[in-house]
C-alpha cells in the first residue's frame, strides 16, 4: 500500500513549500504527500487558518484530523517555526522564557507528541522559522533578487557570523524573514511566492547542507518511504 504523508503548515509559505518542492521531492522516495493542512485559530473548524498563534484550537484540530484516517500507512507531521510559538506550549514544555537551542525545539517537539500520544505522529518545529532555509544560499537569493544586491551584500555580511542559519533569530528586527524584508523591498508582499522562488533556485540539496535539523527532519521521511 501506499505511504502517505500529510503535513501541518503554519502559513501560505510552508504550504507553498510542501506542495511543490517537497511533494516532488519526497515522491521518489515512495512518500506521497497529502494536501497540507493550515494551522486552526479558531475552534471553530470554519474559521479562518494560518498562524501558529492558538494552541488550543491546533490541539483540538490535530485530534479531529488524527481520528479522520486510522491508515495505519498515513504519518503526521508538522511544518511550524519556533518564532513565536504560543506562550502556552512553551509553558507545556516547561519552559519560562522563549528557545534558542535545537535541544530546546527538541523538547518542545517532544511535549507536542505527549499531548496525542499518536504512533503515527512526528512534530518537527523549524528553528527559528522557515526562511532561514533561504538564507542557507545566498547566491540563489541574489539569483532570484538580482535587483537588490546592495540590501543583499549587507545581509550577507551581517549573517556571516552564524554557523548556520538555522541559528539566526535574536528578535523583531533580525529574524530571518525581517532580514529578508531589510534586504528586498517588497519581499512580504509576495512572501510565500518569494520563498518558492529562492528555495527553488538553491535546491533542497544545497539547503540540507547548510541547515541540519531541517535535513534530519527530510532524512527520517525519506528513510520511512524507502523501508519495506
Amino acid at each position: 500500500m501506499s505511504k502517505r504523508l500529510f503535513i501541518y503548515c503554519e502559513g501560505q509559505t510552508e504550504e507553498m513549500f510542501v506542495e511543490r518542492l517537497l511533494r516532488n521531492h519526497l515522491a521518489h522516495h515512495g512518500v506521497k504527500v497529502e494536501r497540507p493542512e493550515l494551522c486552526a485559530t479558531t475552534l471553530d473548524p470554519a474559521g479562518q487558518r494560518g498562524g501558529f498563534v492558538n494552541w488550543d484550537a491546533i490541539e483540538f484540530d490535530l485530534k479531529q484530523t488524527f481520528a479522520g484516517d486510522s491508515d495505519p500507512n498515513l504519518r503526521f507531521t508538522t511544518l511550524l517555526d519556533v518564532y513565536r510559538m504560543p506562550p502556552k506550549l512553551l509553558t507545556l514544555a516547561g519552559f519560562t522564557g522563549a528557545i534558542t537551542l535545537p535541544t530546546d525545539v527538541e523538547i518542545v517537539e517532544a511535549a507536542i507528541e505527549r499531548v496525542f500520544n499518536e504512533p503515527r505522529f512526528k512534530a518537527y518545529l523549524q528553528r527559528h522559522e522557515l526562511e532561514a532555509l533561504l538564507l542557507a544560499d545566498l547566491d540563489a537569493l541574489e539569483r532570484v533578487f538580482h535587483r537588490h544586491k546592495s540590501g543583499l551584500q549587507t545581509l550577507r555580511a551581517d549573517i556571516s557570523g552564524f554557523a548556520h542559519p538555522e541559528d539566526i533569530n535574536h528578535g523583531p528586527t533580525t529574524h530571518p524573514a525581517a532580514r529578508l524584508a531589510t534586504a528586498v523591498a517588497g519581499y512580504e508582499d509576495l512572501k510565500a511566492s518569494n520563498a518558492y522562488f529562492v528555495l527553488a533556485e538553491a535546491g533542497l540539496e544545497a539547503v540540507r547542507a547548510k541547515c541540519p535539523r531541517f535535513d534530519a527532519w527530510l532524512k527520517h521521511w525519506e528513510i520511512w518511504g524507502m523501508k519495506p
